[in-house]
Parts: C-alpha cells; sequence; structure tokens
C-alpha cells in the first residue's frame, strides 16, 4: 500500500475581471466600435489632408484622428475664423509644436473661396463634412438647407476633380435614407453628386452617421444642465427612436470609408437597433444619480420620422472588409441631372422655397415630404426649448438629433 499526500485544495481559478463599460456604450446600448486603426493609418500617413467644416463636433474629432495619423499637412476649412484659430493653437499643442496645420476661412457657398483653398492645399485626401444639419431649421429655410448643403458639396466635388484629388468623402446622413425632410433630400442629393463625377481621377465616398453623442457634446451637455436642474425635458413623441454613435465613430468610419472606397459607395456603421429616446434620457439621469426626470412631448415637426433607417429598402446591402461597416451602391443618377442641379440652384439663390421644393421632388421621386404643422405649445422658456436645439455634426452638432 503507498501513502499519498492529500492534495493541497485549489481554489478555481477567479473570473477575470468585467471589462468596464463606458459611460456612452450604456446609453447608446452597444459596445462602441473600433475604428481607423491600421488601415487608417497606411491610408493617411505622408498624405496631404483637407477638412471642410473642421471646426464642427465630427470635423474637429476627424482633424485629430487625422494628426494622430501622421500626415504629411492638414488643412482647416471653416467660415469660422475664431474656431480656426482655436483649434489650430489646439492641434499645435497637441503635436508639441508644428502639426504641419493651415487654416483658410471659406464658406462653402463660396465656389471660387473652394477652389483656392483646395488648389493652395493639393490635398491627396479630402473630408466634406461642412454643411448645414439643422432638420427644422432647413425644414423652415430650404433655400439655405440647399446651398449649403448641395451647392457647397458641388463645390467641393468640382474643385477635387479639378485638382486631381485622389479620394473625397462626403459626410451623409441616416435621413437621406427614402427622405422625409428637406434636410433628407440635401443628403440624398449630395450622394447623387458623388456618382455623376466618378470615372475622373477622384474615387469618391459617402458616409451615413446618426446622431453623434460625445461626452462633453451639445446634447449631453443640454440634457444633464435640464435634468440636474429639474427642468422639463422636450422630447417630439413618446415612440420616437433614433441611431446614436460617438464622435469617435464618426470620425473613425470617415477615415474608413476613404480606404475601403471603390465606386462611389455609401457607407454606413452598423450601430445596431435605433435607441427609444425616452430610454436614453432615462438611462442618462441614472448615470447622473438623478432618477427622477420630467418628460414633455410636443409631438413630431416637418420632416421627422418616428424612426430612421440606415438604408432604403431598395438598397442593397454589400460586406466590407471591416465587420461593423455596411455599404451600398445607389442606382446611377436620374438622367439630366445637372440642368436640374442648375435649376436648384438658381432657385435657391432667388429664395424661391416654392420652386426648391418641387424641383427635390422631380429630382428625388423616393422624397416624399411630411408637411406636419410645427408642433403646439406654450412658449418655450429662454435659450434653447428642447433638445433638438442642440446638436452636433457638419457645423457643431450631429444630424439633428430629431426626436429629443
Amino acid at each position: 500500500m503507498r501513502w499519498f499526500p492529500p492534495r493541497p485544495n485549489r481554489r478555481a481559478a477567479a473570473p477575470p475581471p468585467p471589462v468596464p463599460v463606458s459611460p456612452l456604450a450604456l446609453l447608446m446600448g452597444r459596445d462602441e466600435v473600433a475604428l481607423a486603426g491600421l488601415r487608417g493609418r497606411r491610408l493617411v500617413r505622408g498624405r496631404r489632408v483637407l477638412v471642410t467644416g473642421a471646426c464642427g463636433t465630427v470635423g474637429s474629432a476627424l482633424c485629430r484622428q487625422v494628426r494622430r495619423l501622421e500626415p504629411e499637412a492638414l488643412c482647416l476649412v471653416d467660415k469660422d475664423a475664431a474656431g480656426l484659430a482655436r483649434l489650430g493653437r489646439e492641434l499645435a499643442a497637441e503635436a508639441g509644436g508644428d502639426a504641419g496645420v493651415t487654416l483658410a476661412e471659406v464658406d462653402v457657398r463660396d465656389r471660387d473661396g473652394v477652389d483656392r483653398a483646395v488648389r493652395d492645399a493639393r490635398p491627396d485626401l479630402l473630408f466634406h463634412t461642412a454643411g448645414q444639419n439643422e432638420l427644422a431649421k432647413v425644414e423652415q429655410d430650404p433655400c439655405r438647407g440647399v446651398a449649403d448643403n448641395v451647392v457647397g458639396t458641388r463645390h467641393a466635388v468640382d474643385s477635387a476633380v479639378r485638382h486631381d484629388v485622389q479620394r473625397m468623402v462626403f459626410v451623409s446622413s441616416d435621413k437621406a435614407a427614402e427622405p422625409t425632410s428637406v434636410f433628407g433630400a440635401t443628403m440624398r442629393l449630395g450622394e447623387l453628386l458623388l456618382q455623376t463625377a466618378t470615372g475622373g481621377p477622384t474615387c469618391f465616398a459617402a458616409v451615413r452617421v446618426g446622431n453623434v453623442i460625445g461626452e462633453a457634446g451639445a446634447l449631453l451637455s443640454l440634457l444633464a444642465h435640464r435634468i440636474s436642474s429639474g427642468e422639463v425635458v422636450t422630447i417630439t413623441h413618446p415612440e420616437v427612436a433614433r441611431h446614436f454613435m460617438t464622435v469617435a465613430e464618426a470620425a473613425g468610419l470617415l477615415i474608413e470609408a476613404a480606404a475601403l472606397a471603390e465606386e462611389a459607395e455609401t457607407f454606413v456603421l452598423d450601430m445596431g437597433r435605433p435607441v427609444p429616446v425616452v430610454e436614453l434620457v432615462h438611462r442618462y439621469a441614472e448615470q447622473l444619480r438623478l432618477p427622477e426626470v420630467t418628460i414633455r412631448f410636443s409631438g413630431l415637426g416637418p420632416g421627422e420620422k418616428l424612426a430612421e433607417k440606415a438604408f432604403a429598402d431598395s438598397e442593397r446591402r454589400i460586406r466590407t472588409a471591416h465587420p461593423k461597416i455596411w455599404a451600398t451602391r445607389p442606382a446611377p443618377p436620374p438622367a439630366g441631372l445637372p440642368q436640374l442641379l442648375d435649376e436648384l440652384a438658381a432657385a435657391a439663390g432667388d429664395g424661391d422655397d416654392g420652386r426648391v421644393r418641387l424641383l427635390l421632388r422631380r429630382l428625388l421621386p423616393e422624397y416624399h415630404p411630411v408637411r406636419r404643422p410645427l408642433p403646439a405649445g406654450d412658449p418655450p422658456p429662454p435659450g434653447p426649448s428642447c433638445l433638438c436645439d442642440a446638436r452636433s455634426f457638419h457645423t457643431g452638432c450631429s444630424p439633428d438629433p430629431p426626436g429629443l
């Protein structure tokens, strides 16, 4: 008989600590997607880059990501001179000295100004994030929306082709899929503009972004102020739902799209199911440890939907090299598009709202405007009356966090 000493009592290995979930991931109901990795660095490193709308939330985040990818030069284009100077200083400070950054104060409606900026910067990559994005504002002033979003984009496309830009990415919106608003229609036209310019020296791509949120963004700042102050939070409808993405995701998606583009595709991040806005408000209130929140419903406004979709039913989804990025190749643009665009630009220049709306319907058969009356209610208090007054996209916010 052999004696064996008792084995030590081995405890089961402790499970690894859970990976902390970011507050923004909790709000969106999904993990944040990692973008603009090695593929983005290979694309940007050593190349010249130009960003329009550089002072906006997405534009400025894009500029910071691009600078970290070591471009040869980075040109910031915006109509906000003070914002340009501030962003230029911030990028120089982050780089610890000369960041190779140049500034160009230009309004994208100024054709000659846009062309001069592109000519002088000689970019290899052009990211067009400038434009008018407030859904309600564009609905009320369609001429300005067309001037910024259609005419301005046309100027950028024409200059990119004229000056042999290698790749250009246009920032569109999920509202371009089966548009019901003037804003969505202008975004869809921007996508079509890329189609008209294919076959030349420039490779084009569009990116549809959802509602952009950030830790210090205008949307969450306003929401935090309203909740912590015990003020009423205004939402359009109890069932309204929106796609949300972080600022870093939006900027990274632009860089990925520039690398993946082949035939003027439109790229979309897999953002999961739309998030009910009421649920997002309650989640954020819990993060602030202020579970009591009062919500008021104002009613959907003109052009607004209960929920957005990333792709139209008629669009075929295409897988890409990134598991969380999908694409679609839009159908060829309608015949006579350049002439109708000329008429649209002329109508916008004349301030003819009715003619602009008519031409948008002629240009886009899929555009079905929803002409609701403006939400009724008591006069708003001073300052932003509801969360949709705080946006973060092309010129500072996300495509209209409608529903908020």
